[in-house]
């Protein structure tokens, strides 16, 4: 595996987590908001670029022939993949902000090339494709276990293995279906997102390379699961209430300040490199 020079010196070094309060979460929103308001140039704009991408993505979705049926799972993964290594300008400007410095809008070039750089970048880019491997998985595994435990899954030759999926979805059918499928999909977002909670925001901060990066997160997750449990439905109802506005454009505000306090709630659940 490539390794900078960053990297190198701190083969083998450890990460060391932290266990905190239950309010944590919402503390991370709160510094997230002043972070927000430190530079909200900076963060409108990063917030408006990653709304537009996502509006005319589902826009793209829902008015396909072919993908309409599964616009929503898509539009999902694609948040969840691309948001981590999209808010890397983000982490970025509220390190900055932590360090006392003044962000303007002028500075978005400095943070953006500030952050695609550390660690050689690479980490980051390595970190989305682990990400996207799992997605894949996720996508390959739904049809194979629908016609695994459904034996009716061709019959109706008016409908796809998708629509079928669907429908049974909806209309509440296979029981036995609903449920392995309801416990493998949260496995797997469980999974997705204890990879990238922290993974993203240290390849950023500390000189690390992307795997130790991913089992740090993870760890940090698991010593801390009334705390992960606490702020991934509140991440949830805020960024789905965002999506039920017109155009996205809640997504705009929150999107940042999710990112902002994503760095914070690294910050206080990680320590150094030992």
């Amino acid at each position: 595996m490539l390794q900078t020079p960053r990297l190198t010196k701190n083969i083998n070094k450890k990460v060391y987590t932290k266990k905190i309060s239950y309010s944590a979460p919402f503390t991370w929103l709160k510094q997230g908001v002043e972070d927000f308001t430190k530079c909200p140039a900076l963060a409108l704009f990063y917030g408006t670029l990653f709304t537009s991408f996502t509006y005319f993505y589902w826009d793209f979705l829902s008015h396909s022939p072919t993908l309409s049926d599964i616009a929503a799972p898509l539009l999902a993964m694609v948040v969840i993949i691309f948001g981590p290594i999209s808010a890397m300008a983000m982490y970025d400007a509220s390190k900055r902000l932590s360090a006392g410095e003044e962000l303007s809008f002028r500075s978005i070039l400095t943070v953006i090339k500030s952050a695609f750089k550390a660690n050689g970048s690479y980490p980051s880019l390595f970190l989305s494709i682990i990400l996207i491997v799992i997605a894949i998985m996720w996508m390959v595994f739904t049809p194979l276990i629908y016609a695994i435990l459904n034996t009716d899954t061709f019959v109706n030759q008016n409908q796809t293995i998708i629509e079928a999926i669907l429908d049974d979805i909806i209309n509440l059918n296979n029981p036995l279906f609903l449920v392995i499928y309801g416990i493998f999909t949260t496995v797997t977002a469980w999974i997705s997102f204890m990879i990238s909670w922290f993974s993203f925001p240290m390849v950023l901060d500390q000189n690390i390379d992307p795997f130790t990066a991913a089992n740090a997160s993870i760890r940090t997750a698991l010593a801390n699961k009334i705390v992960m449990l606490i702020w991934v439905p509140i991440v949830g109802i805020i960024v789905l209430a965002s999506l039920l506005t017109p155009y996205f454009l809640g997504m705009v505000v929150t999107v940042p300040i999710l990112a902002h306090a994503t760095w914070h709630a690294y910050k206080s659940l990680i320590n150094k490199l030992k």
